[in-house]
């Protein structure tokens, strides 16, 4: 697709703003300067949002542009029905033309969409790991107010925010990483110091504990050093 002196200056616009994201210290930050950004960005999108899948059926709202955005989640997530539901779970772009053409699929949020002035939506399908993550949802109150430049720019956003969730977990997954491998180092001097071992034959009893009860290595190591701080406190008292 070509796009128009309008549309190039939208996409120079994108560009930019994905230089403000590096300056976001949290998730939820990013998540908020997508939204934010789509809305300047896209003239059919009045209202934008962010659904992230915490966990089976547990739905979150961790970004949006307004509280039209909170209550139409609310909706969604209680009633189990939308398009940004729909789009988490079934299809990676569910485009909306209008919400009065919806009352049968999905009675109770088509109302309540059309009660707040949202006629139209279009969501996209965020990725973590290959895994579904999430949706990003862009809200018109207009009916027939997103085309094909709407969706082109819209993908953009959604890949910006599913590289913030993934920059997200990665670094949770080091922060867990480090503290596994703290507790652990912490185990095995308890160890030594209590049965007079070296590092290689402490951890090899770690390991055969763990095996020994079927219970992850680093579990066993916080019970160790659990139990050591319960003893030195008894040690104290």
């Amino acid at each position: 697709m070509v796009f128009a002196d309008d549309d190039d200056a939208r996409l120079r616009e994108f560009l930019s703003t994905g230089r403000r994201f590096a300056e976001a210290t949290t998730v939820e930050q990013t998540l908020q300067l997508v939204i934010t950004a789509a809305v300047d960005t896209s003239p059919a999108t009045d209202l934008a949002g962010v659904m992230l899948l915490e966990g089976p059926g547990k739905i979150t709202s961790p970004a949006t542009t307004d509280h039209v955005v909170n209550e139409l989640d609310e909706v969604q997530a209680q009633h189990d029905e939308g398009p940004c539901v729909e789009s988490i779970y079934d299809e990676e772009i569910v485009l909306v033309q209008d919400m009065s053409e919806h009352l049968d699929r999905w009675p109770t949020f088509a109302r309540r969409a059309l009660d707040l002035g949202v006629h139209s939506s279009l969501s996209f399908q965020l990725y973590s790991h290959h895994k579904r993550a999430g949706s990003l949802n862009l809200f018109s109150h207009r009916a027939h107010a997103f085309g094909d430049d709407d969706r082109i720019l819209g993908a953009l956003f959604a890949n910006q925010a599913g590289l913030a969730l993934l920059g997200a977990q990665r670094a949770a997954q080091l922060d867990r990483a480090v503290a596994s491998r703290d507790v652990i180092g912490t185990a095995k001097g308890i160890l030594m110091e209590r049965f007079g071992l070296d590092d290689n034959e402490a951890f090899r009893r770690l390991v055969s504990s763990s095996q020994d009860t079927n219970i992850k290595l680093v579990d066993v190591a916080r019970w160790l050093v659990s139990e050591q701080g319960a003893v030195d406190k008894q040690r104290e008292g």
